[in-house]
């Protein structure tokens, strides 16, 4: 199928397969959690901590960007004209409180010296602008990344089936994976690494933003789809606090699998948190589709920096804190974090968001009524421990 540049294609009977996820696991979350005083999230269940940092957005330099885009891209002249990057969160410089909560990707529980991924959701705060039709919190702009650069499940009905085979036996999902090898090998290139630190690794979305309003709007097949300005991905690359355009290096924990400690990602947070002196930084890059063959909605396939390169345009810091992990643990589980939390010019795009859109909600209204908790409006001030 040709597709055009900057468009989602929604996928055949998208809205049955809504219905049927949320049928699927509502049923799992009141098998597992129905008895319990809480309920834990269907991925992404076990926390390191939440981390408090802020965000500095720089002055952009929209022209230098374009320039940038022309001379190391094939995007045609005439799309980057229309593109308009001072808007939603970079519309000018400044500074916003952010919550972190550092994460693993499993929906159990498990020891960090299981291979998974590894995810850093960011809340930033403070952010003005509108906001998307479902954002549940009214000053936030969330991000969702994790430490590899792609998702292993390619559509929205693979999503199901594949969540009803996890849902049956662990050893369905294996059997899931061997006849799917293109989400197999997806997902061996996301779990393959166990970083050293989660302070020093990198970090991406994944998934797609849109960069402005929809420009036009169709029906394929049965679902809206649109059209934007520009779309682009996210990635948080660590940096030098003293030499902040200096990458750190990612490395991989020297320690074999037996040896690293069950909650080795969390006691890793508290310890290097802990030092009077800490502080550690990522440079917030966006990287724009330059290519049709660059997927929105397939997002097993990986953007190529070479065809299209990261520009930065802002840094994460976090600093020295103090983490009680057993007095923030109400706290960093009562976050909620949703890519559909943020401004409409910053819409999240692509089958994944979409899928995101139905199933985050449930997850979230469950969790937080199981203990009578409300979303609240948050400052940045907040004391979890």
């Amino acid at each position: 199928m040709t597709t055009e540049m900057f468009t989602e294609y929604t996928e055949r009977n998208e809205k049955t397969l809504y219905a049927e996820n949320s049928v699927v696991i509502k049923t799992e979350e009141e098998k597992v959690y129905g008895k319990a005083k809480r309920a834990l999230r269907d991925t992404h269940a076990k926390s390191h901590a939440a981390v408090k940092a802020h965000i500095e957005i720089f002055d952009i330099d929209e022209d230098a960007i374009k320039q940038g885009l022309a001379e190391r891209t094939k995007l045609p002249k005439t799309l980057i004209e229309g593109i308009k990057i001072k808007q939603g969160v970079f519309t000018s410089p400044g500074r916003y409180p952010v919550w972190l909560r550092f994460a693993n990707g499993r929906p159990q529980v498990s020891p960090d010296r299981e291979s998974d991924t590894r995810a850093m959701s960011v809340k930033i705060i403070n952010v003005e602008g509108d906001r998307l039709p479902d954002c549940y919190q009214t000053n936030v702009q969330d991000i969702i990344t994790q430490n590899g650069d792609v998702f292993f499940i390619s559509t929205i009905a693979y999503y199901l089936s594949f969540l009803k085979a996890t849902y049956k036996l662990p050893l369905f999902s294996l059997l899931w994976l061997i006849f799917h090898l293109r989400q197999f090998l997806a997902l061996k290139r996301i779990t393959g690494f166990a970083p050293k630190s989660l302070l020093t690794e990198r970090y991406w979305s994944g998934s797609v933003y849109a960069l402005g309003l929809a420009t036009t709007q169709g029906q394929c097949p049965d679902v809206p789809s649109a059209t934007y300005p520009a779309v682009l991905k996210y990635a948080f690359t660590p940096c030098m606090p003293e030499e902040p355009f200096l990458d750190v290096p990612r490395e991989k924990i020297e320690l074999p699998k037996s040896e690293i400690p069950e909650n080795y990602y969390r006691e890793d947070l508290i310890e290097k948190l802990a030092r009077p002196n800490a502080k550690y930084c990522w440079n917030v890059g966006i990287q724009f589709q330059t290519t049709d063959e660059m997927s929105i909605d397939n997002i097993i396939i990986p953007w190529s920096e070479q065809e299209s390169p990261f520009f930065t345009v802002g840094r994460l810091t976090v600093e020295h804190q103090d983490i009680d992990f057993e007095k923030q643990y109400n706290f960093v589980e009562d976050l909620t974090y949703s890519p559909w939390n943020g401004l409409q010019v910053h819409r999240p795009v692509g089958a994944l968001n979409r899928l995101r859109h139905h199933v985050y909600p449930l997850i979230a209204s469950y969790r937080l009524k199981k203990r009578g908790v409300k979303i609240d409006v948050m400052t940045g001030d907040e004391n979890p421990n």
